[in-house]
Parts: structure tokens; C-alpha cells; sequence
């Protein structure tokens, strides 16, 4: 039997034990009718995935699924952010018949934007409900940011290549943050969009424990069945002698940093589930995700993730003394084991294995603040060919911009840095003030805007360790525009605090 339908099973397997084992606390969080739907759609993407044996019957399989699908949905970001992971973004090139080399590069990410986010996007545009751009300050420094990066795209001086590029900045960046800000008006489609993206995490994790354990990339062999290089998302690498996992999403700290964001919005969801057995269990199964990405920086992403939620909770100081107890005996635990102390070995600061890569980011930050400096303002779109960065190459021939914002200011200069930054800092604002007028009011709702704040501020953290690559940007994205509809929930409950919010502001179908 073929590799990828060997691998194809076992994903079915685990996949179909955590929908049956799953249901009853998913079924808390969403209408049951919705929960089969997501079930069967992800099934039914991942049979695509893996018997097209083409990227284009794949694309044109999914797609179909998708638009027929779409009108079924109440909240859209929902089933957006539950299909996000069923396949690797592998590219197509759609072809440009002859008079220019293509006409654009599609892949899932993109396909779910166009078939999913675009209509809806369009029918949003010409509601006369729906808040205007710039009713939130973040709009103003996501579309800044859009802009420059649009008029950057042409400096090149390839028209056509601008063009595309120009294309997928509104594919990839608004369509995420508009749909996800303006579509959902009330709690309960905040609540069907966290709970799509963790149902969709807690695969990615029991995939990651199933590579890591068996030594065994289940989304590897799939590509080549497609008709892509097998080796496109890196090939199989090790640290301490053990696989880091890929999962469908082709990184490993890719997959670490979408596991901290769904323990993010885990941390309210629990709240809904009735039973502590299940509460813990989903926990439980997100945390050995994160820790089975052996990715230092969605590790300590995910300790500041809590620290933060914690520290904006009720008594606090209690609590952060106990997670900071709990952390000393499990070090100690570890310690004393001879498999903890290889795990030991790969923390960040006091472990040992592969101190390389953590100079290399040290190093990268220093060969890059000259380049800097000498385009300050706009930076430089051939940045990498400056001789400060040649030094940066790797045994691969690349130079791995491994710091998020560092691209952005290579690329873009100090405008860009600041305007980048500028969308982070603004949500983390106006989540603060708007936490603040929930906890007067609903205190389940504050619990949300805990969970968001320190989501953001973990996202801000893994970033900074990582280039904005793969799935990275688009989960990014999203995140700030469901922090923005949250702070319209808040405002829409503060003018009319005797409407219950599972009924405020109108659903989009």
C-alpha cells in the first residue's frame, strides 16, 4: 500500500476517535447540527486530499465542497478556522494562458478566502449594518499597513508581479481580519470561531504525538501523490533524536504557535463545558501538542500565555504562586528521570541542544541592524543580497529571516516596523478597555478578553522568533480581527445591557 494511504488511515482513525470522543463537550460549545457538519467537511476535504492525486482535483474537489456548504453557515469564521489545517497550503499556479507566466499562485489558505471569506466580505461592504472601516482604531493601522505594503509591491519594477502580489496582501491579510471583525456581532459567533479553531488544534495535536512518537510525517507522502516536491515544507529533522513534527501545517513551530493560540481560546471555552473530566482532558491534549512541537519559542510563548491570563485574573498573586510551584516540581520531576532529562536538554537558556540555532537568531539580529539603518525609512525589497546578510547563509543556501519583525523592518523599513506593531499594540489597548466595561457586566465575557489579551501578547512573543511563514500570518491575522469584533460585542452589550449577547447584533448567513 501506498505511504500516503497508509498515512491516510491513521489520520482517519484519529481523527474520527477525537469527533466521537469529543462530541459531547463540542456539542456544549456549538448546535449539534453544526458540529456534523464540520465533521463530515473535514472528513470529506481530507478523503480529497489524499485520493486526488492531483493539486487541481484537489482544489477543484474542495472548493466545490466549500461553496456548496457556505450558505448552511450561521457564522462563517467558524467553519473557516475548523478547515484551516486539513491540508498543507501546497501551491497551483494558475496558468496565464500564454501571455504572462501565471496569473496568481492558489492555495488552501487562499482557497478558503476566495470560496469562503470573499462573498461574505462582499456582502458586508454593502450592508448598511455593518461597522464602517475605521470605526475601531486598529482598522486604521491594518489598512496603513496594507497600503504601504501594496505600493511597496511595485518597486521592483515588475508590473505584473506587483500586481499578484498587491492581490494576495487583500486575499491573505483583509480578508481574515475584515470577515472576522465585521461578521460576527455577538458572543456566540465568537464563541463558533474559537471553538472551529481548536476542534481543528486538537487534531494538529494528536497528529504531532503521533509523528514525534512513531518517527513518521503523516502529510509528507500526500505531496508527492500530488504531483509536488515531497521535500517543499523541509524534510525530516531532529533535535535530541527525536522528529519534529510538521503535521499538516510544514513546521514545526508553526504547529507549536497554532497550539498556543487554541490554549488561548481554551481557556474561555472551558467555561461552557460542564463536566471538569472534559475541561481537562482538552487541555490536556492541546499542552502535549505544544510540548510534542519541540519548538522553544511557542514553549515559552505558551508559559507567558498563561502567566498573562493569569495575572489579569481574580486573585492573581495566589495563582501565579501555584502555576510558579506547580513549574518547580515539575522541573524536579524531570530532573530525576532519565527521559526528563533529554527534555531538559531542549528547554531555552538552560538547556544544551541545539544552542546553534539560537545563536544564529542572536547573530541575525546583528548582521541586520546595519541593513537597517542604511534604508531606514522604506527599507529594501533585495535586502537579502546585502553583505552584512550573506554571512547568514545557511548549509541550505538560504538566510532564514527567523524574527518577524526584523522582516518587516528589512523589507519595509522603520514605517512598516512601526505601523506592524502598531496593529498588535492597538488590539492589546483595546482589549484592556474593553475587558475592563465587560467585567461590570458579564463576567464570562471578561474571561474572553483575558484569554484574547494574552493570546496576543504570546503571539507578539513567537514572532519574535519566527519569520511570518506558512500558517503564522493568516492565524495572526484572524486572531486581531476577532479581538476587534470582541471589543464590538462589548460596545453593543455597554448601549444595550438588558439584550442577552447571544442575540446582539444580527447573524450573517
Amino acid at each position: 500500500m501506498a505511504e500516503h494511504l497508509r498515512a491516510l488511515i491513521v489520520l482517519m482513525a484519529l481523527s474520527l476517535v477525537f469527533f466521537q470522543v469529543a462530541r459531547g463537550a463540542i456539542c456544549q460549545l456549538i448546535p449539534e447540527a453544526t458540529f456534523r457538519r464540520w465533521r463530515n467537511l473535514w472528513v470529506a476535504a481530507t478523503l480529497a486530499l489524499f485520493l486526488s492525486n492531483s493539486v487541481w482535483i484537489c482544489i477543484l474537489v474542495t472548493g466545490a465542497l466549500l461553496l456548496f456548504y457556505r450558505r448552511r453557515e450561521e457564522h462563517v469564521m467558524g467553519l473557516y478556522l475548523v478547515l484551516l489545517f486539513v491540508s498543507p497550503p501546497v501551491p497551483a499556479e494558475i496558468p496565464g494562458l500564454g501571455i504572462i507566466d501565471h496569473l496568481w499562485v492558489l492555495d488552501h489558505y487562499r482557497l478558503l478566502g476566495v470560496t469562503l471569506l470573499l462573498p461574505v466580505a462582499l456582502a458586508l461592504l454593502q450592508r448598511a449594518s455593518t461597522p464602517r472601516l475605521g470605526s475601531s482604531p486598529v482598522d486604521w493601522w491594518v489598512l496603513g499597513y496594507l497600503t504601504l505594503m501594496s505600493l511597496l509591491a511595485f518597486r521592483p519594477g515588475n508590473v505584473t508581479s506587483g500586481l499578484r502580489t498587491v492581490l494576495s496582501l487583500w486575499i491573505d491579510i483583509f480578508l481574515p481580519y475584515y470577515v472576522a471583525s465585521r461578521s460576527i456581532r455577538n458572543e456566540e459567533g465568537l464563541r463558533h470561531a474559537m471553538t472551529g479553531f481548536v476542534v481543528a488544534s486538537m487534531v494538529l495535536s494528536l497528529v504531532a504525538v503521533f509523528e514525534i512518537l512513531r518517527s513518521w510525517k503523516l502529510y509528507s507522502a500526500v505531496l508527492g501523490s500530488l504531483g509536488v516536491n515531497e521535500w517543499m515544507f523541509g524534510g525530516y529533522l531532529m533535535r535530541s533524536g527525536l522528529l519534529r513534527p510538521n503535521a499538516s501545517v510544514g513546521n514545526s513551530i508553526v504547529l507549536g504557535y497554532v497550539l498556543v493560540v487554541a490554549l488561548g481560546f481554551i481557556f474561555y471555552l472551558n467555561k461552557a463545558i460542564s463536566k471538569p473530566s472534559q475541561r481537562l482532558l482538552g487541555l490536556s491534549v492541546l499542552a502535549g501538542g505544544v510540548v510534542a512541537s519541540i519548538s522553544r519559542g511557542p514553549w515559552v510563548g505558551a508559559l507567558l500565555l498563561v502567566l498573562v491570563y493569569l495575572a489579569l485574573g481574580p486573585k492573581a498573586l495566589k495563582r501565579l504562586g501555584g502555576l510558579c510551584l506547580g513549574v518547580l516540581v515539575a522541573f524536579l520531576l524531570l530532573s530525576a528521570l532519565p527521559s526528563g532529562q533529554l527534555l531538559i536538554d531542549m528547554l531555552p537558556v538552560i538547556g544544551t541542544a541545539d544552542q546553534g540555532n539560537v545563536e544564529y537568531r542572536a547573530n541575525l539580529l546583528t548582521a541586520a541592524l546595519p541593513v537597517i539603518e542604511r534604508h531606514f525609512l522604506l527599507g529594501s525589497f533585495d535586502f537579502l543580497r546585502a553583505p552584512e546578510l550573506q554571512v547568514m547563509m545557511q548549509g541550505e543556501g538560504i538566510i532564514d529571516v527567523v524574527n518577524s519583525y526584523v522582516g518587516v523592518a528589512l523589507y519595509s523599513g522603520m514605517l512598516g516596523l512601526v505601523l506592524f506593531l502598531g496593529i498588535f499594540l492597538s488590539t492589546l489597548n483595546q482589549l484592556r478597555q474593553h475587558t475592563r466595561m465587560a467585567r461590570q457586566m458579564a463576567p464570562r465575557i471578561a474571561v474572553m478578553g483575558r484569554a484574547l489579551f494574552a493570546t496576543v501578547v504570546a503571539t507578539m512573543f513567537i514572532i519574535y522568533t519566527v519569520s511570518s511563514i506558512i500558517a503564522i500570518p493568516v492565524v495572526y491575522w484572524s486572531l486581531i480581527g476577532l479581538c476587534v469584533a470582541y471589543t464590538g460585542v462589548v460596545r453593543d452589550q455597554v448601549r444595550a445591557p438588558s439584550a442577552p449577547s447571544s442575540v446582539i447584533g444580527p447573524a450573517l448567513k
